[in-house]
This record gives C-alpha cells, sequence and structure tokens, in this order.
C-alpha cells in the first residue's frame, strides 16, 4: 500500500470537476458542538455544514485550498506538526485525508494532543471495494483504507468506533457524470457504462474515538 500524493495544488480542477450531492459531512455536522479543528479542512465542506454559532479552525497544507475555503480562520499546516497547543480543542477531524501520508498514525497522534481530555475525534475514508460497478478489481490499497482505518486510529485512541456503510446512495445520470465522477476518483481509463442512471455502491467507515 502506499499514499495517495495530493494534487490539490498541482491539479485543482479534478477535485472540482465533481462532487458528491450527499457526504459525511452533512451526516456528522449535528453532532458537532465544538470548537472543532477540522484537519485537511480543503474547500471547508464540514464548515458549509456546521451551525454558525460552532467555533470552527481549518487547516490544510494546500494553499490552494486555503484561497478557495471560504470559511475563516484558517491555519496552513502540515497535519503531522499542528501549531496549536496540547488540550486545546474539543473536537477534530481528519475528513478525507489521512490517505495522502505514509504514516497517519503521526497525524492521528497529532489529533490527538491538540483534544481535551473527554474530547471526540473523527476519521473517514471509503473502502477498497467501494465503486464496484467501475473498479470491479477494486482500488490500490492506500494507507488509509475502510479495511484498515479502524486499526489506524486504534493504534493511538483506546476507545474507538467504526460507523461503516454499504450501499447504492447516488447515481450518474449521464455520460458526462460519469467522466467527471472518474476524473475526481482518478479511475483511468473511464468505464463503459451502457445504461443510466448507473447506481454506484459506496462502501467506507466513518471513526470516531474519544481521548
Amino acid at each position: 500500500m502506499s499514499a495517495i500524493p495530493p494534487d490539490y495544488d498541482d491539479d485543482p480542477a479534478r477535485r472540482a470537476s465533481w462532487k458528491a450531492p450527499g457526504d459525511v459531512f452533512t451526516e456528522l455536522a449535528p453532532e458537532i458542538s465544538g470548537p472543532i479543528l477540522d484537519i485537511g479542512s480543503g474547500e471547508g465542506r464540514l464548515a458549509d455544514a456546521l451551525p454558525a454559532d460552532v467555533a470552527w479552525i481549518g487547516v490544510d497544507a494546500s494553499a490552494t485550498m486555503l484561497e478557495i475555503c471560504e470559511h475563516r480562520p484558517l491555519v496552513q499546516a502540515d497535519m503531522r506538526a499542528l501549531p496549536f497547543r496540547d488540550a486545546s480543542f474539543a473536537e477534530a477531524a481528519h475528513l478525507w485525508c489521512l490517505y495522502h501520508l505514509d504514516d497517519p498514525v503521526t497525524a492521528v497522534a497529532e489529533a490527538k494532543r491538540v483534544l481535551r481530555d473527554g474530547g471526540r475525534y473523527y476519521a473517514c475514508t471509503s473502502a477498497r471495494a467501494n465503486d464496484p460497478e467501475l473498479v470491479p478489481d477494486g482500488y490500490p490499497a492506500s494507507t488509509f483504507d475502510a479495511e484498515d482505518a479502524v486499526d489506524v486510529v486504534g493504534a493511538v485512541f483506546d476507545r474507538v468506533e467504526p460507523d461503516r456503510w454499504d450501499g447504492q446512495y447516488y447515481s450518474l445520470d449521464d455520460r458526462e457524470e460519469l467522466v467527471a465522477y472518474c476524473r475526481h476518483h482518478m479511475i483511468d481509463p473511464v468505464p463503459d457504462v451502457a445504461t443510466f442512471p448507473l447506481w454506484l455502491t459506496k462502501r467506507g467507515v466513518l471513526v470516531r474515538a474519544t481521548k
């Protein structure tokens, strides 16, 4: 397995080529009371879903993502060396980002460091068996897939709760959307799909943990 190289500064159009109609952000937002450190905050989709009175701070290493995100405050930093004091936050999240690291345990440990006692941690990722309609042999193994995510988080936190998903939650409606989806998910070549809408089987996990 290997880390997925981040291309947010080199090819921002890939990430922008497609947007999921539903995601972990909206599912998670109601249980967050803040202050939360959103590590790998990207365009700020978690902040978009949070009530205005929830204190949020975003962290991302990408200058492009910091420019795109409309929410503040934002900090440019490496998730393996967070510029915050110990026990600064009630919650911390790594949503769709840990697979960019060769050793995600180091980032999870940093997130735990900045959490208060009793603080909540969240991380999510997809499974290698995601999108079987498009990738029947599975995606290449990364350093943080749903198959291993609980063990990675469990190497740092004692109390870990996996919440897995496996179902057809949305469809691709035409060839144009299929091409955009494949670009976003780095699927090449684009599969030859004869019938639309194409319902996709989404598999992954949201891992919750408590310090």
